[in-house]
């Protein structure tokens, strides 16, 4: 249960605890899993709220986030696996390197740590993520990322991922590229679109090992 409790924190902090930004310029964010640095308003903030299916386990998570000041912002999570009954906690901070801009790149890093814990087992990971976003290129938005992951008891592994989001009216798709050392890539594409001011519905369904990935979700922002 133990190794079990540490994967899963790993791949919470790889995959989900990431997602909690959303970009002045290219507004990336949840349904993406790919980070981009990017951070709300000074002032302003979200919640974003989603359901996963993969390979029948489920999960129910809710991710806050909110801009301190320009360029700096605070994130966590909740997630409960209800299949395995799992329940993993974690925070973030993303400081902006160089500013969003509408066209050109910027860089940022995203640092933070996660607890997990079920069946009477307990485990903790901390990591670090670089981020870069190219705006207004061919593609449209572009956003990369490079980072490293450590459970307590564990090696340090590396995450990694790549993804590009296009607006198309009032919706805008991406496709995406994104894993972690030890485990199978996982290619995932999604859309997203607003439902009412201030409220976006999304989904994206994703394939890794021979397995699918299926989401769903909201986000409120304030």
């Amino acid at each position: 249960m133990k190794n079990e409790l540490s994967l899963t924190a790993l791949r919470c902090l790889a995959a989900v605890l990431c997602t909690a930004g959303l970009a002045s310029t290219a507004t990336a964010g949840r349904p993406l899993t790919v980070d981009d640095a990017g951070t709300n308003a000074k002032g302003e903030g979200h919640v974003e709220f989603w359901a996963t299916r993969a390979d029948g386990s489920r999960s129910l998570n809710i991710a806050p986030a909110y801009a301190l000041a320009d360029g700096l912002e605070i994130g966590a999570l909740l997630a409960r696996d209800t299949t395995n009954k799992i329940t993993t906690t974690g925070a973030q901070v993303k400081w902006l390197i160089t500013p969003s801009r509408d066209r050109g790149c910027n860089a940022g890093v995203a640092f933070g740590a996660a607890h997990a814990s079920g069946q009477g087992n307990s485990d903790n990971a901390g990591f670090v993520n670089g981020l870069l976003s190219c705006n207004g290129t061919a593609l449209g938005h572009v956003h990369a990322n490079l980072g490293s992951t450590k459970a307590s008891g564990q090696a340090e592994i590396t995450n990694w991922g790549v993804a590009i989001e296009r607006e198309f009216g009032a919706v805008t798709p991406h496709v995406e590229w994104f894993g972690v050392e030890g485990s199978k890539p996982t290619l995932q594409v999604g859309a997203r679109g607003d439902a009412a001011k201030d409220l976006q519905l999304d989904g994206t369904i994703g394939r890794s090992d021979g397995v699918t990935l299926y989401s769903v979700g909201l986000k409120f922002r304030f």
